[in-house]
């Protein structure tokens, strides 16, 4: 479990620039940090539908594991980009549901293509 913790802790390091930045959007522009898929998609129909996933900013969509003892679970990524699995580093087409490895010390999270602000292969 120390491993785990040790491994989320660095993560959370690695993105003290996207969040400063993210800060800088809330202040300055009135932007959530925490967002609704619909709220970067408004396009998408079927991501104002989707309420077990949210974007940490415009970038990062994270997929929390919502039922006990799950090892993986369906991700829906939005939009028309293509999404990478920060976990595997497999790219994605948006638009579409894909199952997400995810044990215990595995939180999926998916970014956009170029947009992983250095943490893949964290996760």
């Amino acid at each position: 479990m120390e491993s785990v913790i040790v491994k989320y802790i660095k993560l959370r390091e690695s993105l003290r620039p996207y969040l400063r930045e993210l800060f800088r959007q809330a202040q300055e522009e009135g932007q959530p940090l925490v967002r609704g898929l619909f709220y970067e998609f408004p396009e998408d129909e079927t991501a104002h539908s989707i309420g077990d996933e949210y974007l940490f900013g415009p970038d990062l969509l994270v997929a929390p594991v919502v039922e006990a003892n799950a090892e993986a679970r369906d991700v829906y990524l939005p939009g028309e980009c293509e999404w990478v699995e920060l976990s595997t580093g497999r790219c994605w087409k948006g638009g579409q549901i894909v199952r997400a490895h995810a044990p215990l010390d595995v939180i999926p999270v998916f970014a956009k293509e170029g947009r992983s602000h250095g943490i893949q292969g964290m996760i």
